[in-house]
């Protein structure tokens, strides 16, 4: 009885799934920590970079190295998709013509301002990339502010905050909980429940007050 041949299954431009296969798991080991960032985790980007190395087997030329074209690839979609969403890592002074690579003053290479922040495209480069980093920022409830005077010792700090805690989880409505859980460790959660949660905090702390 002869034994059925198998054939190896073609991806776009003849290539070899096995061989795709190999190379992308080779690449997104090394690639998924390099380029995380905000709350994409390495897991997050190891799926991005699949994407980007299907995406790019139509400009795959059978003549190189499938491994070394998808690195080459799949790192500059990833570096451009960082850049997008998170920030742009190319400050506007090197296109600026008061940027001189070869002068130094504290470390300043502008000829124009002694101080980089009074120029305002710089300011203005640099508060963008605040704002993306504040979007991309898993938040917190360790980062509300709940009025805690700065005359408590840290001891003191930590022991009202563990106790505001406890009294927001045991007034919190039901309907929040699986928001506020979440919330506590710092996942992500979309905007509008993220505001529905914090104006419910907010009321629970002003009704102590005022019974205060």
């Amino acid at each position: 009885m002869s034994k059925k041949k198998t054939t190896k299954k073609k991806l776009i431009n003849g290539v070899d799934e096995e061989a795709f296969l190999s190379a992308l798991d080779n690449i997104t080991k090394r690639l998924g920590n390099k380029f995380k960032f905000g709350y994409h985790t390495y897991e997050d980007m190891k799926q991005q970079a699949a994407i980007f190395a299907i995406e790019g087997l139509n400009k795959y030329d059978s003549s190189r190295p499938l491994e070394n074209f998808l690195w080459t690839h799949v790192r500059n979609r990833l570096f451009n998709y960082k850049r997008d969403n998170y920030q742009r890592p190319d400050k506007p002074c090197l296109t600026c013509p008061f940027y001189d690579k070869h002068y130094s003053q504290s470390n300043n290479q502008c000829t124009e301002f002694n101080n980089i922040e009074d120029c305002s495209l710089y300011t203005s480069w640099a508060s963008r990339n605040i704002a993306k980093k504040n979007i991309m920022k898993p938040v917190s409830i360790n980062d509300l502010d709940f009025n805690i005077t700065d005359s408590k010792s840290p001891t003191e700090h930590q022991a009202l905050k563990k106790q505001i805690f406890e009294l927001i989880e045991q007034k919190l409505p039901t309907k929040f909980r699986e928001t506020y859980l979440r919330f506590k460790h710092g996942e992500k959660i979309p905007k509008q429940q993220q505001e529905n949660l914090v104006q419910a905090i907010q009321q629970i702390l002003q009704g102590v007050k005022k019974d205060d």
